[in-house]
């Protein structure tokens, strides 16, 4: 699916952002249009992704089991009366942050702190992990029972922690150069191209997309930028292919930038999901049963569109 932003070159910057979020929250999506009163292409009966959180001031009456003690991981959490929570990165709306760069909100913040309610204790959070490869080495350690910040499921990762249920399904995306991708005439499908044939493939440093793209094109050099602004600049110079991330991060980088939007060529894969998912210590197996009843309970299974919905204010035009 090819997403062409040079029609609405005389449009304006938030004329081209309306295009890129057209795309990104209609036709980008793999599965069809969601039918008529379900506007938030949530599946059947869930409801858009709306975290219900209730405002029982000592949450919720824990059921008693008279003369059986709690799973190990699960009373070291009550006995300490508090679920350390680690977040990391600026990947809205997983992660809200201010002008100063403290999180305000999001919605792994208020995974967090319900999920924490409903265990009967306060989450701390801590984002002091320098990378994501920090986060889920202390993870690993246990100096943290969670992680967040709009984690990619992958089988790197879950060699060292364990993982939740996913709770948002993105789509993988290809932004190439508009004119090298002409040149070249993979316009129509870059996705077979870049396969069989020597390319160079950016992604960030530390991402997930360092393995995806490794996977999707074994014939590709794969290089690690820092910033999105590097990437960006290495694909105006043509000095890679294409740069690979997902659906959402296409949709804020329309937001930010909407003048590269003139220069660019967005295709979604559209069979290539990155499934995001709560990350968990080892020390903490009964936890992930926790988690993952909360998830169900709240009906939370979201996309792109779900994620629009819930949080608008994130996704206009600047």
């Amino acid at each position: 699916m090819i997403l062409n932003f040079n029609i609405l070159r005389r449009a304006g910057p938030c004329g081209v952002w309306a295009l890129a979020l057209l795309f990104c929250a209609g036709c980008g999506d793999i599965r069809p249009a969601p039918p008529a009163g379900n506007p938030s292409g949530a599946a059947p009966g869930r409801d858009r992704g709306v975290v219900r959180i209730t405002r029982a001031a000592d949450g919720p009456t824990p059921e008693s089991f008279s003369g059986v003690e709690l799973f190990p991981d699960i009373k070291v959490i009550c006995d300490r009366g508090t679920l350390k929570v680690g977040i990391y990165g600026t990947d809205a709306p997983f992660v809200i942050r201010d002008q100063q760069g403290a999180i305000r909100g999001g919605l792994d913040l208020e995974i967090a702190t319900d999920l924490a309610r409903h265990l009967g204790v306060r989450a701390v959070i801590d984002d002091a992990s320098s990378s994501r490869a920090e986060l889920f080495r202390r993870l690993h350690n246990g100096e943290l029972d969670i992680a967040l910040g709009g984690l990619s499921h992958t089988f790197d990762r879950v060699k060292y922690v364990y993982f939740s249920d996913t709770y948002v399904h993105l789509q993988q995306a290809l932004i190439l150069n508009r004119r090298e991708a002409a040149r070249l005439h993979i316009e129509d499908n870059p996705y077979r191209y870049l396969q069989a044939h020597p390319a160079a493939i950016g992604v960030l440093t530390d991402s997930s997309y360092v393995e995806f793209a490794r996977i999707l094109f074994p014939q590709a050099e794969v290089r690690e930028y820092g910033a999105w602004q590097d990437a960006l600049l290495a694909l105006s110079r043509r000095e890679v292919q294409a740069v690979l991330d997902d659906n959402n991060t296409v949709a804020l980088l329309a937001r930010k930038h909407p003048e590269i939007a003139l220069d660019v060529t967005v295709y979604i894969l559209k069979n290539m999901r990155d499934n995001v998912a709560i990350a968990l210590s080892p020390v903490n197996p009964n936890l992930r049963d926790c988690l993952n009843l909360y998830l169900e309970s709240h009906e939370l299974y979201l996309d792109l569109n779900a994620l629009m919905a819930r949080y608008p204010e994130v996704y206009r035009c600047e």
